[in-house]
């Protein structure tokens, strides 16, 4: 038994950056198949894989390597026998993956990350909506115990109003965005508002504001100085076709 980990594809011509290590300090390497190499190490034995410090050695790997070649990642925490990192990964899908990485080539991805400015889109919800200011007024300096209904009308109305403001601001990056990029994908985002001065993280699955492309850096400049004021931008360069799990989009946060 030889458990490998697979960090992502490449092709076969590819040298491994000198002293690249994976999970657990394992070396990389490069298993090379008829044109096309996947970076692999000895897996982690003898206890669980999925640590915070797995994920930042596997994105440590891919961004090394992307930084100079084109990768398609696998997805974290791929493990295979060694032997059927050629028998069943490789040879199989030769055509379909060399196509996949050539699809990639001469592309940046970037990962752009909108986050409220919490004061600002807080005051612009009190403002917009008089029941929201109304509650606010009421509940405020009266015991949680005494104002309990009003408090939960209050909550459901302002994370009703910020996801209304992500369902548009989310829209109208994606179409500024999308309209630069080769390819583009947008995540549902997990929203953290303030809740009478607790923090209180609410799921929704239909809103748009993560989002996760290959964009032109100038146009993510532009997009946050004049259009989304309430929103800060952080936007980071993975490397030629980069593209896995530890980088996506942040949650939008008020």
């Amino acid at each position: 038994m030889s458990p490998t980990y697979v960090y992502g594809l490449v092709r076969a011509d590819l040298a491994v950056p000198a002293g690249l290590d994976g999970l657990d300090g394992a070396p990389v390497e490069l298993v090379a198949h008829e044109g096309l190499g996947a970076l692999v190490s000895a897996a982690p034995t003898g206890r669980p894989l999925g640590t915070r410090e797995d994920l930042f050695a596997h994105e440590r790997v891919v961004d090394a390597v992307a930084a100079e070649v084109t990768v398609l990642p696998m997805r974290f925490g791929s493990v295979i026998e060694r032997p059927a990192v050629v028998d069943e990964l490789l040879a199989p899908h030769l055509a379909e993956l060399d196509a996949a990485i050539a699809d990639l080539d001469g592309h940046v991805q970037y990962s752009v990350k909108g986050r409220y400015e919490r004061e600002v889109v807080l005051r612009e919800v009190v403002v917009a909506d008089p029941e929201i200011a109304e509650l606010r007024e009421r509940v405020h300096g009266v015991p949680e115990e005494a104002s309990y209904e009003d408090r939960m009308r209050l909550g459901e109305l302002v994370v009703g109003a910020i996801e209304e403001r992500a369902r548009r601001d989310g829209g109208r990056m994606h179409e500024m965005l999308s309209a630069q990029a080769a390819a583009s994908v947008a995540r549902p985002p997990a929203f953290i508002v303030l809740e009478h001065g607790r923090r209180a993280r609410i799921r929704r699955r239909s809103q748009n504001l993560r989002q996760q492309r290959r964009i032109a850096q100038a146009k993510v400049e532009t997009l946050t100085r004049h259009r989304m004021e309430r929103l800060r931008r952080v936007a980071h360069q993975h490397g030629a076709g980069a593209h896995h799990a530890g980088r996506s989009i942040r949650p939008s946060r008020p």
